[in-house]
């Protein structure tokens, strides 16, 4: 029954070998039965079917002949006293409950912040490396030391997010990020462009986007071309030396509405403008006659265009003769020869015109003289002139106050 094995154990100084017994598979299989036997008296015992006499439980005496499967179910808790009633398996199921949900509260606690991490980091940063808490953390270092200059947690993103949505609406929801943020009230003004970005994005709001340009100019053949005096350098040294001009089309319910405006190259301000129910070289001239009257164009001034017909006129030609103007012209159906023109009228139809309808000539004249005067000039910043307001940066070169809108003189 039993099975002797041997082997032997090396050594530096001795070598010696070991017997040993190993009981063979039979063996195994009666003790494992009889200490299943054993394992059942007990069971019986426990349930009171069987009594112990020996001190060393050796002898048993049955008392009653009981399948085992009975004997298993008696031995249930359940079957144990009076049956509980019906509030006190409740109350066990709400006990049962509530101690699942300690077990399982470790699986939905939730990762704690960024700004916990960086508070924790802070108050250990005298015992541990911040390489290594940064490490074991999962956040950055960069942020952690970007998170102490800013000098405040982010326990405030909400009130940064109120802060760009209040400036992005009173823009009439047209800036973009970087505008958003020249107009951040103080306590934010410290806010990345990055960081205005994003919160724009989280909040779901962005600035007017650009649509596809149409072409609309359209040159006289028989008009003398002129020389391109401003070869795409679209800087000045001073206001009202430098000027560029263009005509637009604003589509309304009664017909066209045509816009011919002039801007400053130094300001960005729109110095002149003038509408009309009809695309004539009168529109152009009454534009020019405005900044004129005004103050914005300095004598031996250079004022830039298109090819289109109306700017290659006779009229126009005899007032800038008249006016000491000097006309410049892009070359033939090259539009970044007259890019600063093209992005404003551009800017106009995106943050205006192409977020509403025009039931009348009036209302659209009315939407243009409130986004000129109200709006672009003096509250819209660019990014040219350190993202000024156009009409401040005109007041400072004068040294003055800006003067006060007056009624234009618009074509017939």
């Amino acid at each position: 029954m039993l099975e002797a094995q041997s082997f032997r154990m090396h050594s530096s100084t001795t070598e010696r070998t070991v017997c040993y017994v190993q009981p063979s598979r039979q063996v195994h299989r009666r003790v494992q039965a009889r200490d299943r036997r054993l394992h059942h008296l007990d069971g019986q015992a426990d349930n009171g079917m069987l009594r112990r006499t020996g001190p060393e439980f050796q002898d048993r005496e049955q008392v009653g002949a009981e399948p085992p499967a009975r004997a298993c179910r008696r031995a249930r808790p359940q079957g144990r006293g009076p049956r509980a009633s019906r509030g006190e398996k409740a109350h066990t199921r709400a006990r049962d409950g509530e101690r699942l949900l300690e077990k399982s509260r470790g699986l939905l606690r939730q990762k704690p912040g960024v700004a916990a991490c960086y508070r924790m980091m802070l108050a250990e940063k005298a015992e541990f490396p911040v390489k290594m808490m940064a490490r074991v953390l999962g956040v950055s270092r960069s942020g952690f030391y970007s998170w102490l200059s800013n000098g405040c947690p982010r326990e405030n993103w909400s009130a940064e997010r109120e802060a760009v949505r209040r400036v992005w609406l009173e823009s009439d929801r047209r800036f973009g990020f970087r505008f958003v943020k020249c107009f951040l009230p103080g306590e934010f003004s410290g806010l990345t462009l990055y960081r205005v970005r994003k919160l724009m994005h989280e909040l779901g709001i962005r600035g007017c986007t650009p649509n596809a340009r149409k072409r609309t100019t359209i040159p006289d053949p028989k008009a003398r071309p002129r020389p391109d005096l401003v070869r795409r350098d679209f800087t000045s040294p001073v206001p009202t030396c430098k000027l560029v001009g263009d005509i637009t089309y604003l589509r309304t319910g009664e017909g066209w509405l045509y816009l011919s405006t002039v801007i400053d190259l130094n300001t960005r301000m729109v110095v002149g403008w003038s509408l009309s129910e009809r695309m004539t070289a009168d529109i152009v001239v009454s534009a020019l006659a405005s900044a004129k009257s005004r103050g914005y164009v300095a004598g031996n001034a250079i004022f830039h265009a298109d090819r289109g017909a109306q700017y290659t006129s006779r009229l126009l030609a005899e007032w800038a003769r008249d006016n000491d103007v000097r006309l410049s012209c892009s070359r033939a159906g090259n539009c970044h020869d007259n890019a600063v023109a093209e992005s404003f009228l551009a800017t106009l139809k995106n943050e205006m015109y192409y977020r509403r309808s025009f039931p009348t000539r009036d209302s659209a004249k009315h939407a243009v003289v409130e986004f000129i005067e109200a709006y672009y000039n003096r509250r819209r910043p660019r990014s040219t002139i350190g993202y000024k307001v156009p009409a401040e940066a005109m007041a400072a070169f004068f040294e003055r106050t800006e003067p006060k809108l007056e009624a234009m003189p618009m074509a017939a």
